[in-house]
């Protein structure tokens, strides 16, 4: 089995973030807009309603009933199940499958699964926000997370063990660390030592626009 690229799964979720022109948090991946796609975030029961398909229809084709993508002719469907419990694993499903569509994923495998789901916590909860958060004293547990983050406690246990290897350098950092943590730092109350060059990384944030 080919291992899971994840320094690359990290890189282009913190990529989709400076992308965005107008950022805010929570991370909504409903909001989310990718410059090269044209994407239709829609929930099975809306689809079904306006199609006068059933939800069973939709789902029959060894897909799971949280959510999947749907590529055709050049449209791409993202759909997600309202009737999940918890807006928290809402917000995993769609951002696993942005995951898919950003790191070109053509075939269903363990591999690529892995690579959506990393993608998703760098995307809701980045490592390198989350080390910082440590750094300056915060306790991050499941609970702190799922309430700060508004992600679910499944993901916010993943983010945690992820961060886990973070810390025993198993994860390399990024050339994107600074500005994410800048991008961050409004909301989650990081102190952070590059307030100096602030307008700098903003400057190159903005660059990736174009």
């Amino acid at each position: 089995m080919v291992k899971p690229n994840f320094k690359r799964a990290k890189e282009e979720a913190y990529k989709t973030l400076m992308l965005q022109e107008n950022f805010s948090f929570p991370i909504n991946p409903k909001n989310i807009k990718l410059k090269e796609y044209d994407i239709k975030i829609i929930s099975f029961q809306e689809y079904a309603q306006k199609t006068n398909l059933s939800i069973n229809q939709l789902t029959s084709n060894g897909n799971t009933n949280d959510g999947y993508t749907y590529i055709k002719n050049n449209n791409i469907l993202i759909f997600y199940n309202e009737d999940i419990e918890t807006e928290g694993r809402k917000t995993w499903t769609i951002s696993h499958e942005l995951g898919h569509i950003v790191l070109n994923h053509t075939t269903q495998c363990d591999k690529n699964e892995a690579e959506a789901n990393f993608f998703a916590s760098q995307l809701l909860a980045p490592q390198c926000v989350l080390k910082q958060l440590i750094k300056n004293g915060a306790k991050i547990t499941p609970t702190y997370l799922s309430g700060k983050f508004k992600i679910s406690k499944e993901a916010s246990e993943n983010c945690i063990h992820i961060l886990g290897k973070v810390i025993d350098n198993e994860f390399i950092t990024t050339d994107y660390d600074d500005i994410i943590i800048q991008l961050f730092k409004p909301y989650v109350s990081i102190d952070y030592s590059y307030d100096s060059y602030f307008d700098e990384l903003e400057d190159r944030r903005k660059s990736f626009y174009f």
